[in-house]
């Protein structure tokens, strides 16, 4: 390893000393002791540095090819584009370039050399050259490593850095957003919120900060922090887009939608903001405007592969043959980077799922989820220990012994299972209630749970759940009402409200100590059913056992098992509906749900789909139609590819 690091700097400073020719001889002697995208690297620096740019290009490409998010790749794409006059290839490389790695002070000053550019991108190129101009060189590394993913030496050399300078804001904002990537969001909120003690005016730590709010389901802090910037200067763009998103996740839906037409009034061209509106459209049930705005993004940036997923999460869009030759060519382009092929191939496999053209739906499906599988950290085998877990601490015993100890509210109505199977139809149903309210998949229980274990992994030997063992009943009231207050900025003055979380199920023994008289509704889905129907949606985030079909048939497998200890030892609290029930005997089932949740029979859950409410998941067009049967029995189409789950389902 140290011969390696050796020979990457003998040729790092060889070119420094710009003997080129050198440099070369170097890389190619130690081609065996380089990785290939360093090999290819240096030698298109030596070409560019020798005047061969076009020579430089080509070499270029075979970094690309190794990986697609190399920041610096792009750069070198600039610099040789500007030094053959093509502005234009320029300019959208130096833009590629920021965009994965924000502290190339290159590409910025790159940006600033060519003309005829938008006024809004000079002032943010000014902005950020400033910036890396005045930043201590470690925390310039610091700060690249980030955005390279080195997380372990960024956080190392930040903290040495404080050592020595321990009020510096900048480090501490850094160091925060390495806590940030970690996911230890606690951390990141108390540097940031120290930032903001020593320079209450910084932007970009107030920014940060709400951010690592949103993250921490602290969404009411999040918005008063993000009035504030926005009551500061209501045409900053930074700031518009915080505000919304802050509105959108407080479900303050029409005020966050007037927000992104403002935005789009001052940048037409953000196809980010574009498909964030088309997202409120669609909440709102206006489907043709979610539409325009979804195409309008891909129109701008027709390499933004979340316009094309959206659309296909409409659940009722049908591609053109126009669109799917597009996407057919696009999904083979191999300088393309692997998360916007992980939407092109969804949306493709829905585009042909439409088409009744299995065997391509099912190749565009097994695609994108090989390619989402590469990001996701689940572990089969840990999860079947945090079951496990949970059955053994989570005894009868534990449950008689601290009967009513939480907080005695009625108000949650938890629905849990997995996800897509029926829960936002049943959501649909009992939010057309006049005294029941829909909030939306609450991440407020896991957030708990994480808190009890001081945000270690779930294994034999974390605190979550024997803590439960050892937690008073003032303990556990004082949790319950925090889960209560929690809720209450999704709220209006109903006197029930619905958590729609479908991984609780995981934490029923938390629940149910906390608030003991909370209403749980487990709905659940033939399993082949619900196992392809995850198998072929491509979630916002979490869910992580569904890119995998082996992975779905051990979670499927555990939840089934788990369900069957919570009615055991907490007989007749949980209310069990199965989806093929509900649509086959519709009126029976509603009542049997309202019964359950101590709620009159209201007219108005019968004919739910008439509910103008605004619906936030996949499903929210088809719980706008009537009850329909056509979807019972859909996986069948799929039946030869699903042989892994075929096998390894045992329910």
């Amino acid at each position: 390893m140290i011969s390696k690091i050796t020979t990457v700097k003998q040729i790092q400073e060889t070119i420094a000393s710009k003997n080129y020719k050198q440099a070369v001889s170097l890389i190619e002697k130690n081609k065996n002791d380089l990785i290939e995208l360093d090999y290819w690297y240096y030698l298109s620096l030596c070409s560019r540095y020798q005047g061969d740019y076009k020579q430089a290009l080509v070499i270029l490409n075979n970094v690309i090819k190794i990986d697609s998010n190399y920041a610096r790749a792009f750069q070198e794409f600039g610099h040789n584009y500007f030094k053959l006059n093509n502005f234009k290839m320029a300019l959208k490389s130096y833009l590629r370039a920021i965009k994965y790695n924000p502290t190339l002070h290159a590409s910025w000053l790159g940006i600033l050399g060519i003309e005829n550019i938008d006024q809004n991108t000079i002032d943010l190129a000014t902005k950020n050259v400033l910036y890396l101009k005045n930043l201590p060189p470690e925390l310039k590394s610091v700060s690249s490593f980030i955005y390279e993913g080195k997380y372990k030496k960024a956080d190392h050399l930040c903290r040495d850095f404080l050592k020595k300078d321990p009020h510096n804001v900048e480090a501490m904002r850094l160091l925060a957003k390495v806590g940030k990537e970690l996911h230890v969001y606690d951390d990141s909120e108390f540097l940031l919120e120290s930032c903001l003690v020593f320079d209450k005016d910084n932007i970009e730590v107030a920014l940060d900060y709400i951010d690592v709010l949103i993250k921490r389901q602290k969404y009411g802090k999040a918005l008063e922090q993000a009035k504030r910037l926005y009551d500061r200067d209501k045409n900053n763009l930074s700031f518009m887009i915080a505000y919304a998103v802050t509105l959108q996740q407080t479900n303050n839906q029409k005020e966050a939608l007037d927000i992104y037409n403002k935005i789009l009034t001052i940048d037409k061209n953000n196809s980010e903001v574009l498909v964030s509106k088309g997202h409120l459209q669609k909440t709102f049930g206006d489907v043709d405007a979610s539409i325009n705005s979804y195409k309008n993004s891909y129109q701008i940036d027709k390499y933004y592969g979340d316009a094309y997923w959206s659309l296909a999460n409409l659940k009722t869009y049908e591609f053109t043959d126009d669109e799917i030759s597009k996407l057919e060519d696009m999904i083979d382009d191999e300088y393309l980077n692997d998360s916007e092929k992980i939407y092109m191939n969804f949306a493709l496999g829905k585009a042909y799922e439409d088409r009744d053209e299995f065997e391509l739906s099912f190749k565009h499906y097994q695609s994108g989820n090989l390619l989402k599988k590469q990001f996701t950290k689940f572990d089969l085998e840990m999860f079947n220990e945090e079951c496990q877990n949970q059955k053994e601490v989570c005894s009868n015993d534990l449950f008689t012994s601290k009967q009513d100890w939480g907080l005695p509210s009625k108000e949650p109505i938890f629905i849990l299972g997995l996800p897509r199977v029926g829960s936002t139809l049943l959501e649909q149903i009992l939010a057309s209630h006049s005294k029941v309210e829909a909030t939306h998949e609450l991440p407020n229980i896991l957030a708990l749970s994480h808190k009890l274990n001081l945000r270690k992994v779930l294994d034999k030997a974390s605190r979550y759940p024997d803590i439960l063992l050892s937690l008073s009943a003032p303990q556990l009231k004082m949790i319950g009402e925090q889960y209560i207050n929690d809720a209450e900025v999704f709220r209006s003055d109903k006197p029930f409200f619905i958590d729609k979380m479908p991984n609780n199920f995981r934490h029923i023994g938390l629940i149910k100590l906390i608030l003991p008289n909370a209403k749980i509704i487990d709905i659940r889905r033939n399993s082949m059913s619900a196992c392809f129907s995850c198998y072929k949606q491509l979630f916002a985030e979490g869910q992580e056992f569904t890119y995998d079909l082996n992975d779905l048939a051990g979670y499927y497998n555990n939840y089934v098992e788990l369900m069957d200890h919570w009615n055991k030892v907490l007989p007749d609290q949980i209310l069990s509906i199965n989806y093929e029930d509900l649509v086959n005997d519709f009126e029976s089932s509603v009542n049997k749900i309202l019964d359950y949740c101590d709620l009159p029979f209201e007219e108005e859950c019968l004919s739910f789909y008439k509910n103008k409410r605004s619906v936030r998941t996949p499903s929210s067009e088809q719980v706008r139609q009537p009850i329909y049967k056509s979807g019972i029995d859909y996986w069948k189409n799929y039946e030869s590819y699903l042989n892994v789950l075929k096998t390894e389902l045992k329910y």
